[in-house]
């Protein structure tokens, strides 16, 4: 199956006047590296901003949630689902939602609603791992 909709880029390519990524987590080891991620980013002067709407439990992953929040990586409430909002907020969005290691019923919610917002989103969207939509 061709996967023609999908593109690979460095992340050097994307703009740096506003250099906004939105850093979308799922539950799971994919939603922990999607917050890896962000401090990542924070400390290559990007500006994430992160989306964890269901937080694990696992003490490792709390500990990923708080170094964001120590270096003041904002947390959204919720995810807008004007997507022109997104888009015109961020300059990339980085899908952490659902990784391989993803069972059947993970597409629930709130990953059901997530990525139905994330297949109308006209900005690139970097997949950690296999791309949850």
């Amino acid at each position: 199956m061709p996967i023609s909709s999908c593109q690979a880029f460095p992340l050097p390519s994307l703009p740096r006047k506003q250099p906004t990524v939105l850093v979308v987590c799922g539950p799971a080891q994919n939603g922990a590296i999607g917050l890896v991620c962000a401090r990542h980013l924070r400390i290559f002067d990007y500006e994430p901003t992160i989306f964890y709407p269901k937080r694990s439990p696992d003490p490792l992953y709390r500990d990923f949630t708080t170094q964001c929040e120590k270096m003041d990586i904002p947390f959204l409430s919720y995810l807008p689902t004007e997507v022109q909002l997104i888009n015109d907020a961020y300059n990339a969005v980085v899908d952490a939602v659902l990784g391989a290691e993803a069972e059947a019923g993970e597409g629930r919610e709130p990953c059901a609603a997530i990525l139905a917002t994330l297949k109308h989103i006209r900005i690139p969207i970097v997949s950690l791992d296999v791309p949850s939509g």
